[in-house]
Formats: C-alpha cells, sequence, structure tokens
C-alpha cells in the first residue's frame, strides 16, 4: 500500500510536460490513408457511348393527331461526343397515309353530304382541307444524365441510359391543293415546315455494339389540320394558324461503331 500510494503522488507531482509526451507521440504519427482514397466511384465500368456512332432502322407512330394517323418506317443516327452528350437525328416515312382517327370518322357522321346555305362544310370539303404528314425530320441534342445496369431476375443483365433532347423538327405536310379555288373553300396547309423538336428516350444495350432505342417526342409548330377558314375572313391562309404538338413515340434497334467499348479502371 506504502509503493502504490508513492506512485500515485509521483505522477501527481509529475511536470506537465512528461504527461503531455504519449499525446505528442501519437499526434507525430502519420494518418492513415483509405486504400478507396482517390478510387473511381464504379470500377471496371463499360464505356458504351463516348467517340462512337449510333445508327439503326425504327418505327415510329403519331399520338393523338387531330384527323389522320401516322406509322412511319426510318431511322435514327447519334454520335457520341462524350459519355453524357450527342448528336444526331432521326427521319420517318408515313406508310399509312390515310389511317383515320376516330375523331375524323366521327366529325364525318355529323357533316352533311350536300352543301347548305351556312358556312357548314361537306364531308368532301372537310375531307379535302385536312392535311396529313408525309416525312418527319428532327435534328437534335442529347443531354444523358443517368445511366446504369439492371438485371432481371437475377439472370439477365443489361445497361441502360436515360436522355432528354432537343433541337429543329421538320415536318412534310400534303393535302388536296385543288379546295383552295373556290373562295371560302379549304385549303390544306402543305409542305415543309419547322418546329420545336424535343422529348426524352432511353436505351437498354445488349451487347457493346447493339441497343433497343425508345423515344417520346412533340415536334411543335404552327398548322391548320383542318385547312379551314378559322378568322372568318373568307379564306384559309396563314391568319388561320396555330400552335400544333405532334407527339410521336418511335422504337429504333441501333448498331454502335466501333463494335466494341472500352472498360474503365
Amino acid at each position: 500500500m506504502k509503493i502504490r500510494s508513492l506512485l500515485i503522488l509521483s505522477l501527481l507531482a509529475a511536470p506537465p510536460a512528461l504527461t503531455a509526451l504519449p499525446r505528442a507521440a501519437r499526434a507525430e504519427l502519420p494518418e492513415r490513408k483509405s486504400p478507396l482514397a482517390d478510387a473511381p466511384a464504379v470500377r471496371h465500368r463499360a464505356e458504351l457511348r463516348q467517340f462512337r456512332l449510333e445508327i439503326g432502322p425504327g418505327i415510329i407512330s403519331t399520338v393523338g393527331q387531330d384527323f389522320y394517323h401516322a406509322v412511319m418506317v426510318g431511322g435514327k443516327a447519334s454520335f457520341f461526343l462524350s459519355d453524357w452528350l450527342a448528336i444526331g437525328g432521326m427521319v420517318g416515312h408515313n406508310l399509312t397515309p390515310d389511317m383515320k382517327t376516330s375523331f375524323h370518322e366521327r366529325v364525318e357522321g355529323v357533316l352533311p353530304t350536300m352543301k347548305g346555305m351556312d358556312r357548314t362544310p361537306t364531308v368532301a370539303d372537310a375531307e379535302a382541307g385536312m392535311n396529313k404528314i408525309a416525312q418527319v425530320f428532327a435534328v437534335q441534342a442529347e443531354i444523358i444524365p443517368f445511366s446504369g445496369k439492371y438485371s432481371l431476375f437475377g439472370k439477365l443483365f443489361a445497361n441502360y441510359d436515360f436522355y432528354a433532347f432537343g433541337g429543329p423538327g421538320f415536318i412534310n405536310f400534303k393535302g388536296n391543293r385543288e379546295a383552295c379555288t373556290t373562295p371560302g373553300n379549304s385549303c390544306p396547309f402543305v409542305g415543309m415546315k419547322v418546329g420545336a423538336n424535343f422529348g426524352v428516350g432511353m436505351h437498354t444495350y445488349f451487347t457493346d455494339y447493339l441497343s433497343m432505342n425508345i423515344e417520346a417526342r412533340d415536334i411543335l409548330l404552327r398548322n391548320n389540320p383542318s385547312g379551314r377558314d378559322e378568322t372568318g375572313d373568307q379564306v384559309a391562309d396563314d391568319e388561320d394558324l396555330t400552335w400544333d404538338s405532334n407527339y410521336m413515340v418511335g422504337i429504333n434497334f441501333t448498331f454502335l461503331l466501333p463494335p466494341s467499348s472500352r472498360t474503365s479502371d
């Protein structure tokens, strides 16, 4: 007991410098560095896009058109400037120019077949003024903020990405221009028209060089789908145009070149 008491008293009487030595020694030790420091967020990541060309055929369908549906065959091409940015374009040619919408059929059901005393058009006059899509073209910049990998039932694995795009869009409308010969008659709005093209899309990459691409777009432009005199000035012209959305959904099967991709560290 006397020895223990002497030790306690000696420690209490020790200078502060002596008690600080272990603390100072610990402070001089080098800090530990995590083995994951400066490491990439994802290792062995498939770099599927940067400096690669995407090209392939596809099918496009309009959604919610006024008088005529358009089912188009076409294709898409894009060049990826980086993993998150691409420039590209699409084209579509209408295979079903005479596919009437249900709204078109309802309009036909209420219009007269013979001309009356009022401004109500006959079925023939109304159809003569309606325009329909012949071809569609678009140029777009694509921004890819999300990409990754998914699995189905733990057996099938595939890479994916989501992107938004925008740029100019072009629609070539066709119709019966002979309807414009009589004042007050329908006059279809035809020819190549330009507007704004924007939407969203996604890829599913089955392999390094083959993907399925789905896009939903709107080409917004000034149009007069019915070709009728909307202002009451007895002439169907540019004064009767309004902003009109042309919604479309497309699916493409695209190839990527070169056919092999890089893998990150």
